[in-house]
């Protein structure tokens, strides 16, 4: 497992072992400023830094497997899945059900616009799963000097061919999530899943949606020095008056944080808290989605913002 590190102004660095981070941290020559993945900073500048890094883009419908590796060395520094959010279709439906049935009411309100969709032309739906693609990115390149992007593509043409009706949703939004990544001065290259497939059993990886990002971006004998990601986008807007939601705090704890907690059965369990119930939290672990732990035994580990890492 690679540690991630930047300099006192913040540009990226070539990742270390952990023993060397524990030895700058020890030496009072850098600070730890995020735990999950864990990233120091050191606390002078680096005039030239060195290491330039790939991804590898299999993107999906439900998950989007992703692969960071060092374009010199193939070494993967990052591996996991992004699991996309599946209620955008459900919440927009609903949000339209809420302004129609207040414009029916006998209230004040403005006239319906027609003129106004000027924007993206792809559905919400859609264009959240490339958003939450281009929101991992940000969130790396903070931490790594990413240069270029593989992205999966699918080799047949709905669009001129026009066989059958519906596009599927991993064809769709293509052509926004290119922009989007140049937006971000990354090169951009495409791939197909055919090259994908005969390049991951070359490499004897399993069938798994990382391993086929690996595949995308490392062709011969790849060094994986990192565990199995899982990255969950966290929603930016919060409905804050939900009538569901007893509590958004207690004891010191919010939905979603990180933490440590004792088990007399399982030991040390880390995870992410799902509930926050009056005598235990409910948290989402590798192995249970739904696994209580007490208040007493439960230690802070870090606060997520917009993307949720676990593993």
């Amino acid at each position: 497992m690679q540690v991630f590190v930047i300099d006192s102004e913040g540009k990226a660095l070539l990742p270390c072992h952990p023993a060397r981070s524990r030895k700058l941290l020890r030496a009072g020559k850098a600070k730890v400023i995020q735990v999950v993945p864990f990233t120091i900073q050191l606390n002078y500048s680096i005039e030239n830094p060195v290491g330039s890094f790939v991804v590898g883009i299999d993107d999906g419908a439900k998950h989007v497997g992703v692969a960071i590796v060092n374009d010199k060395t193939n070494e993967v520094v990052f591996k996991g899945q992004i699991d996309l959010r599946q209620d955008v279709k459900r919440k927009i439906k609903q949000r339209a059900i809420y302004r129609r049935s207040r414009r029916n009411r006998k209230l004040r309100h403005r006239q319906p616009r027609f003129n106004n969709r000027t924007g993206c032309k792809i559905a919400p739906s859609i264009r959240c799963r490339k958003d939450s693609i281009i929101r991992f990115l940000k969130d790396m390149m903070k931490r790594i000097n990413i240069v270029k992007t593989i992205v999966e593509e699918i080799k047949f043409n709905h669009a001129k061919y026009k066989w059958g009706k519906w596009f599927s949703l991993v064809e769709q939004g293509k052509t926004y999530l290119k922009k989007r990544i140049k937006e971000l001065n990354l090169i951009y290259e495409s791939t197909f899943g055919y090259e994908t497939k005969e390049t991951r059993l070359n490499l004897g990886l399993s069938k798994k949606h990382s391993n086929d990002a690996v595949a995308i971006c490392c062709n011969s004998n790849p060094i994986i020095n990192t565990l199995e990601w899982n990255v969950k986008p966290r929603r930016t807007k919060i409905w804050e008056n939900n009538p569901t939601k007893t509590c958004n705090e207690k004891n010191g704890f919010r939905h979603l944080d990180l933490i440590k907690a004792s088990h007399k059965t399982r030991g040390s369990v880390i995870g992410s808290i799902r509930s926050l119930k009056a005598r235990e939290i409910a948290l989402r672990t590798k192995k249970d989605n739904n696994f209580p732990v007490s208040y007493k035994k439960s230690k802070l580990l870090q606060r997520f913002n917009g993307l949720i890492y676990s593993y």
